[in-house]
């Protein structure tokens, strides 16, 4: 009994720390087998993918590289080596040189939200006059043909003013002094001259103040001799529509000087001088006097 005592009291601490030690390693085992597998927030269990990750053979992997952890700092290396900062630079300045920022306007947006008109849409300003073989030609003024139409196939006219016989190579449509001349037809006001004889169509005709010419298209023009009157010389290089104001009748002029206010119309197809009458919407009876106009 005394030993018994002796052998505790020596060897007592040691064998509790022992069974301590024991009590707890059977505790960690009990728990263990106990634990089940936590399952993820995908439902999958975390101890089954790893499993599953381990057990990958060599051929389900691919061809996956593996860098051993000593060499990573060289391709890390080896990469930064390869780019070429000056090279970037230039291509990122490239790409903002090709596109180049648009800043809208005021004038792009008044634009975006103006509404679209008939005029805006459909209209061609642009649209080139064409008088075809056929159509009609509109009075300039209101009023009878006073001078006849004389060419050289024709009998001359006799003018009282110059006191001469003399081709016409038009006619004389009179008119009230002051009244508006209108466009006989669609075309542009190609030239406005304040001299009617610097024309070579109107040498031989004399002096009959401003003309103005106008193109028609299709080789047609008309020339008006305005006389005293005055032209709209604004409307030069323009467009104008048939029976739209050009200009102003005025005091006649050179050989029609005892006729009263008229207005001198000549056309031409292709240069070619054309009788007007032939070509106005309706033909007046004219109502100058034959003074003993000879034939030829």
């Amino acid at each position: 009994m005394n030993k018994l005592k002796n052998f505790t009291r020596k060897y007592g601490f040691y064998l509790a720390v022992g069974l301590v030690s024991v009590s707890a390693i059977a505790a960690a085992v009990v728990l263990s087998n106990n634990a089940e597998p936590v399952a993820s927030e995908n439902g999958a269990y975390i101890g089954d993918v790893a499993d599953d990750a381990l057990d990958m053979t060599d051929s389900e992997m691919g061809d996956v590289d593996i860098v051993p952890e000593g060499e990573v700092a060289d391709v890390q290396d080896a990469t930064t080596d390869n780019v070429v900062p000056g090279n970037i630079e230039q291509e990122a300045t490239d790409v903002v040189e090709e596109t180049p920022s648009v800043q809208p306007t005021d004038k792009n947006v008044e634009d975006e939200l103006a509404v679209e008109t008939f005029s805006t849409t459909t209209a061609d300003a642009n649209e080139a006059p064409f008088f075809a073989e056929g159509d009609t030609m509109l009075w300039p003024v209101e009023g009878n043909v006073i001078v006849p139409f004389r060419d050289d196939s024709t009998q001359h006219w006799y003018s009282t003013a110059l006191e001469q016989t003399m081709r016409t190579y038009g006619v004389c449509i009179g008119a009230q002094e002051g009244a508006a001349i209108k466009a006989p037809a669609k075309g542009v006001i190609v030239d406005i001259t304040e001299d009617a004889t610097t024309l070579d169509s109107m040498k031989l005709v004399g002096n009959v103040g401003q003309v103005i010419v106008i193109d028609h298209g299709n080789g047609y023009t008309s020339e008006l001799g305005i006389q005293g009157g005055r032209a709209d010389k604004d409307l030069l290089g323009q467009t104008v529509d048939a029976m739209q104001v050009i200009g102003t009748a005025g005091t006649p002029t050179g050989p029609f000087a005892d006729l009263g206010s008229n207005v001198y119309l000549q056309v031409k197809h292709n240069d070619n001088i054309v009788d007007p009458t032939t070509i106005l919407g309706y033909h007046e009876s004219v109502a100058g006097v034959d003074m003993g106009h000879i034939a030829d």
